[in-house]
């Protein structure tokens, strides 16, 4: 049997599981009286609640800092029973205020979950979760 690879290792290992997805980077969004906001990228796969888990990863962004939605995107992880969800949120709060091992569930960071200046970062999800 061939199993798609992508940049983290086979595609079967890591959507076959619950997991949390997950990357920071500047934004390009800017408040001129405050430090420059971080634009973190979640994605949630599960089949219970994820919005509810999405909530307790970003709980500490929205507890110490402002938390601007950015984008939100559901969809079928081919091939098996779960779902994810992809959001993205723009804070003024450090990466290291995360809490992401409370969560208790798997934790991958992903430096290709990123804005793209070609193609989007919805298109990286869809590689990866689609199919």
């Amino acid at each position: 049997m061939t199993k798609k690879m992508h940049s983290l290792g086979y595609r079967n290992r890591l959507t076959e599981t619950r997991h949390i997805r997950w990357n920071w980077e500047q934004s390009s969004e800017r408040n001129p009286d405050s430090e420059p906001f971080c634009r973190y990228h979640f994605v949630i796969v599960d089949d219970k609640d994820r919005p509810g888990i999405l909530n307790k990863t970003i709980s500490p962004l929205s507890q110490y800092g402002e938390l601007i939605p950015v984008r939100s995107v559901e969809g079928k992880v081919t091939g098996t029973k779960y779902r994810y969800l992809f959001a993205s949120f723009d804070s003024s709060v450090r990466p290291e205020m995360l809490k992401l091992h409370e969560t208790g569930k798997l934790v991958i960071m992903d430096p290709n979950l990123r804005e793209r200046k070609v193609g989007n970062i919805e298109d990286y999800i869809e590689r990866v979760y689609g199919g």
